[in-house]
């Protein structure tokens, strides 16, 4: 079964396609406004692009917090857990030579030195920073540092996956980052449009049952009846 939060991008999909795509998909694709048309189908083409950045960030985020959730609760480790700390960025560093310290001014982090529990909540916290204010699409290279970080098993992002997220992100910065002008002159079909994100969302069904499968395995299991 879908996650909610899949449910939902498939819905805000669909609203979209109501909104901005022609009701009925000209076979010719020609149409009477073609201005038109071709604007609205640009439009859909970056606000659908806006839609599956976020749906993939929230869910990455969500098995994130949950793995963290797991260990402050129940000290439970999983492989989420290794992944988020393996593939932080941050040094491993030896533990010190001594328990305590006489520099006053290290006092106050000192014990971070000696204790798991900040490194990776520190982790985490950098990874939720890495997602939310550096990550700027879905293309590979933004798919790798999405998902790598939290355990997916990537045999499930084939290289036409790959591709076709990388096409997807270069299409819509096209039009986002380059004059309109230059995109309006030239028709755009919008069943074209709406066929790669159906192409796109059949692709990412899959990709939403590994993030259901982490996600179950990162949560701590229930404590045991007395």
């Amino acid at each position: 079964m879908p996650s909610g939060r899949f449910h939902d991008l498939k819905n805000r999909i669909q609203e979209l396609r109501r909104l901005l795509l022609p009701s009925r998909f000209e076979p010719t694709g020609t149409y009477k406004d073609p201005l038109r048309v071709t604007t609205r189908a640009l439009s859909f083409r970056v606000l659908a692009h806006a839609e599956v950045e976020t749906y993939l960030e929230d869910r990455v985020l969500e098995v994130a917090t949950t793995a963290l959730q797991a260990w402050e609760t129940q000290r439970f480790v999983s492989v989420v857990t290794f992944h988020l700390i393996g593939f932080s960025g941050r040094a491993v560093d030896l533990p010190p030579d001594t328990l305590f310290t006489t520099d006053q001014n290290k006092q106050k982090t000192w014990e971070h030195k000696t204790a798991i529990d900040h490194r990776f909540s520190r982790c985490v916290s950098d990874f939720h920073h890495r997602i939310r204010q550096q990550n700027h699409g879905v293309k590979e290279k933004n798919i790798m540092s999405l998902l790598i970080p939290i355990g997916f098993d990537m045999s499930k992002c084939d290289q036409l996956f790959l591709q076709m997220m990388s096409t997807f992100g270069e299409e819509r910065g096209l039009v986002a980052h380059t004059s309109g002008k230059s995109h309006v002159q030239k028709a755009v079909d919008p069943k074209s449009e709406y066929t790669n994100l159906v192409n796109i969302l059949k692709d990412l069904k899959v990709i939403d049952d590994e993030f259901d499968r982490l996600h179950a395995a990162c949560r701590a299991p229930s404590a045991p009846p007395l």
